[in-house]
């Protein structure tokens, strides 16, 4: 028997706002734990940490699962023009990017893009170092940053020069890599990131026959990440269940309070709300609810693709999985689907919530998250609908870096994604299995899909 909803939404949202746990425990990750790169022991800790939260809102078996992980760390890192002043520019090398040591005649390439190639001799692209910008040219077909520096490596350029988008110098880790692939970490060839002002001095070299050096200090390693697994047990289908997840790593050096601290904090404290609801009132989940924290996601994917292959084979799938990321970048506006069929019987779920939520679906198959390995797997999965598709708060705008630290987020549109998640939650819960719409997702027919969409940009819009 359902539950009395407007009892049950007065009392999900009224703790959401009142007793709210999540800067508790952004705090924690964020401050007292600190970085979170997968293959840590500040990694480990984070997952022991998550585990333990679990563990207080009493739910089913709690494990911390460990998964190989293929790693990298960087050194000591330089560009350098040669007869020049000898101060090293501003450098970050992209993440996997292998050892180098390379020196040659600088190159501007613009953004790389075909017919900037094709203007240029073949000769003097061969065995340069290029200046690539890696975003978008304007009014120009996108084509992803990966293909420009494949093509790129084809002509024979021995690495990339990137200056960063916004000034200040500052950088960021950046991925050169199309997690479509495998391995999912591959770079075309070796890039790193300058400050956009030390990428506009190069630029200025140029007319001088500049030469510039590169050296990259970095090693690949084979080492252990963690994923955490806890169930709210269903109270009619405990066989069935609903994913609802996140990813407790970081990059390199980011404290990682909006990625993805905010994240693991609302996947928390949804389940906090639910376990709280079910001890006051008696009412349960009528199917599983299983909340999953990941590491290496900001490695290729790593831990989520094993959370997959370690829990799910051809059956039993869950009817759905939904991946929280980034979520301090803006309030909840809805949910996206990677595949269409679920979406007017979503739309009519979230409609019962009565908050102006909609239902969209995605053009393509979204692989820079960790619902990416669900949908590869059959499995139908979900983003939540927030600054990638409307708006997005400027002072979140700091990803990947040192400082993304939590006093750029606002806890109370947090407080209302816990709200508005364990509502949802609760109702998809409680959908008779007669009801919910058939998956016939077919694995062949997935993977054919995301060989036809490869190296296509992902539309934001």
């Amino acid at each position: 028997m359902a539950p009395d909803w407007d009892d049950a939404d007065r009392r999900l949202m009224g703790h959401a706002w009142v007793g709210s746990e999540i800067a508790i425990h952004v705090g924690r990750l964020c401050d007292d734990i600190g970085v979170r790169w997968a293959g840590s022991d500040r990694e480990r800790l984070a997952a022991e940490y998550v585990a333990d939260q679990f563990r207080a809102v009493e739910l089913s078996g709690p494990e911390v699962e460990e998964f190989g992980l293929q790693t990298w760390e960087s050194g000591r890192s330089s560009i350098m023009v040669v007869g020049g002043n000898g101060v090293s520019l501003d450098v970050r090398p992209c993440l996997f990017c292998p050892a180098t040591a390379v020196s040659g005649p600088l190159e501007d390439v613009g953004w790389g893009m075909p017919h900037e190639l094709d203007a240029i001799p073949a000769d003097r692209l061969n065995g340069a170092i290029v200046l690539a910008d890696s975003g978008f040219e304007p009014f120009s077909e996108p084509r992803t940053f990966h293909l420009r520096l494949r093509d790129l490596a084809t002509a024979g350029v021995r690495a990339a020069i990137t200056p960063a988008a916004v000034g200040g110098r500052r950088l960021s880790d950046f991925s050169a890599s199309d997690w479509r692939d495998n391995p999912p970490c591959a770079v075309p060839l070796p890039v790193a990131q300058t400050s956009r002002e030390d990428g506009a001095k190069l630029r200025r070299c140029l007319s001088e026959g500049t030469t510039v050096t590169l050296n990259v200090d970095a090693t690949f390693l084979s080492g252990t990440s963690w994923n955490v697994v806890g169930d709210l047990t269903g109270s009619i289908w405990p066989q069935e269940t609903l994913v609802l997840a996140a990813h407790h790593d970081t990059t390199t050096d980011s404290f990682g309070a909006n990625d993805n601290g905010a994240g693991v904090a609302v996947l928390l404290e949804t389940a906090r709300l639910l376990a709280l609801l079910t001890r006051e009132t008696g009412v349960a989940p009528a199917r599983t609810i299983r909340f999953a924290s990941f590491g290496a996601e900001e490695q290729g994917l790593q831990g989520s693709a094993a959370f997959v292959s370690k829990h799910y084979g051809p059956d039993p799938k869950p009817r759905l999985m939904i991946n929280l990321d980034e979520l301090a970048t803006g309030s909840m506006k809805g949910v996206v689907l990677q595949f269409p069929e679920l979406r007017p019987f979503m739309q009519h779920q979230l409609d019962t919530m009565n908050e102006g939520l909609a239902c969209h679906v995605l053009s393509q198959l979204d692989a820079s998250g960790d619902m990416f390995p669900f949908s590869r797997a059959g499995i139908p999965s979900a983003i939540l609908w927030r600054w990638r598709f409307e708006g997005r708060h400027p002072d979140t705008g700091f990803g990947h870096t040192a400082a993304d630290t939590p006093d750029k987020l606002r806890i109370r549109p947090l407080k209302e994604y816990a709200g508005f998640l364990a509502r949802l939650l609760l109702r998809l819960s409680f959908v008779p299995p007669e009801e919910w719409p058939e998956n016939r997702l077919d694995v062949g027919e997935i993977e054919q899909r995301i060989e036809d969409e490869r190296g296509t940009v992902f539309r934001t819009m």
